[in-house]
């Protein structure tokens, strides 16, 4: 086999592991909210809140973060277009709930310290039925729950792209988790797609009036799908490097 033609087999077997990788699109999902006031099944593409956070640098290259975020919007049509079928974020005379997000978070950050990568970090996401919950301890990620009836529906601790920007009161923030996992309550209440996704994404922004270590702004989260191959995908995928193997072995000879 010439080289161009190994090259070009080479680039096709990437080309078909690119095309089920992660994909950066809003993707739409469902959650059933007849446990918490609603009838039915609604869907959407992403969550909406805002949070207050803790971020902490430590004068060494280092910092640290935590916080608690009250999601209270789902929105669909590429996050443009509030859910108003969802009881999701309302409280009218027991109808509905609330969502929140604790994250923590620690890494290097830069000189300046305006700029932070974190390398390990968690994200867990909570049903709160009665809203009733507060932050206890933002970086220790610990919170007060009156009623004592708030579910943990998913969490993740596995993190990549994760960094963050703040200088004077503005800046912003992107974390991805490949490994966010569903609660058996977790399933359900998110009821589509079964398998649920395994990234989550939170991202938003600083805007706050106060100073370090006390921020606070606008925080979303969205899920990206690492899609499955189709069996026709896989099956040519395995051709190919059996037939890159065969040729391999015959040029050898």
């Amino acid at each position: 086999m010439k080289f161009n033609n190994v090259v070009k087999s080479l680039a096709l077997t990437a080309g078909l592991v690119a095309s089920f990788s992660s994909s950066a699109e809003f993707l739409d999902f469902s959650i059933d909210e007849s446990a918490y006031g609603g009838s039915s099944v609604v869907t959407g593409d992403k969550f909406n809140g805002s949070y207050f956070e803790e971020l902490v640098f430590d004068g060494s290259g280092g910092f640290t973060t935590g916080a608690f975020a009250n999601l209270t919007s789902l929105v669909s049509n590429e996050a443009t277009v509030p859910v108003a079928t969802s009881v999701m974020g309302l409280d009218l005379g027991g109808i509905g709930y609330n969502l929140y997000a604790v994250l923590t978070a620690s890494g290097t950050s830069n000189v300046a310290e305006t700029e932070f990568t974190a390398t390990t970090a968690t994200f867990s996401l909570y049903i709160d039925p009665s809203h009733d919950t507060s932050s206890d301890d933002v970086l220790a990620g610990t919170v007060t729950d009156i009623s004592g009836d708030d579910i943990l529906i998913g969490s993740a601790s596995t993190v990549v792209n994760a960094y963050g920007q703040y200088e004077n009161g503005t800046g912003n923030f992107n974390f991805d988790f490949t490994d966010f996992v569903l609660t058996t309550e977790g399933l359900s209440y998110f009821v589509d797609p079964a398998p649920f996704y395994s990234v989550v994404t939170v991202n938003g922004d600083f805007d706050t009036l106060g100073s370090l270590p006390d921020v606070s702004g606008d925080l979303s989260a969205s899920f990206v799908a690492v899609e499955v191959p189709e069996p026709s995908t896989v099956a040519v995928l395995a051709l190919g490097l059996v037939g890159l193997g065969m040729s391999a072995r015959r040029k050898n000879k």
